[in-house]
């Protein structure tokens, strides 16, 4: 026996504008496809009282790694010494029409039983396309990976602090034309943490006799 089959009115309608959609996404580009973008792999370099800057790993992608910087202790400094962030790297990739436009690495520094405040935001520069290696010695050979690797800045971190013990939260993020991408654990940030020491006596004296000296041959130079 025959038969026909009969449909709605609605039914057609949804039928033309699912086909209309597969349509469309067939003739889309394949750059369209397939772009994307986004960061797999971050660090932070320190220099503490100018002894030489080291890294830090955050985001680690490969085998050979650094220490960690989250929950890495610095340790305990003294008034007058510095710590300077000495440098940023951040790895991103992109694949079709997608494109990474920017690098960032954000800090703040606050006392260890009281949040975050305001962070503080260093521009990371482009370094190169893959191949490349990365602050830890890995290689990345992917066709859409970037190396942003160049801070215009080193701010030292122990400036104006007085004696106590702090934290250290950093993350980072990539701008791209797809919207921003953050490098942050999530958003809880990669957090180390230092003391700064109150002064021995001794030392105090020291640095008071100092100061008191420089004043007297000041007075007498007048």
């Amino acid at each position: 026996m025959g038969g026909s089959l009969t449909f709605s009115a609605a039914t057609l309608g949804r039928i033309f504008i699912a086909s209309s959609w597969s349509i469309a996404l067939a003739l889309l580009p394949a750059s369209y496809a397939l772009a994307g973008t986004g960061t797999f792999g971050s660090y932070a370099g320190f220099n503490p009282n100018g002894g030489g800057s080291s890294y830090l790993g955050a985001s680690q992608p490969g085998p050979s790694q650094l220490a960690e910087l989250q929950g890495y202790d610095f340790g305990t400094f003294t008034m007058g010494d510095s710590l300077l962030l000495s440098g940023g790297e951040l790895l991103t990739w992109k694949n079709g029409g997608g494109d990474v436009t920017g690098a960032f690495i954000s800090y703040n520094v606050h006392e260890a039983s009281s949040s975050a405040g305001s962070f503080s935001e260093i521009a990371i520069g482009w370094s190169s396309n893959s191949p490349f290696s990365d602050a830890a010695g890995n290689s990345s050979s992917g066709s859409g990976d970037q190396k942003w690797a160049q801070i215009p800045s080193t701010p030292d971190l122990l400036s104006g602090l007085a004696p106590g013990d702090y934290n250290l939260e950093v993350y980072f993020k990539a701008t791209s034309n797809e919207g921003d991408h953050y490098d942050s654990r999530g958003g809880a940030n990669y957090v180390a943490s230092f003391t700064i020491a109150i002064p021995e006596p001794a030392t105090f004296m020291l640095g008071l006799l100092g100061m008191l000296m420089v004043v007297a041959i000041g007075r007498r130079c007048r």
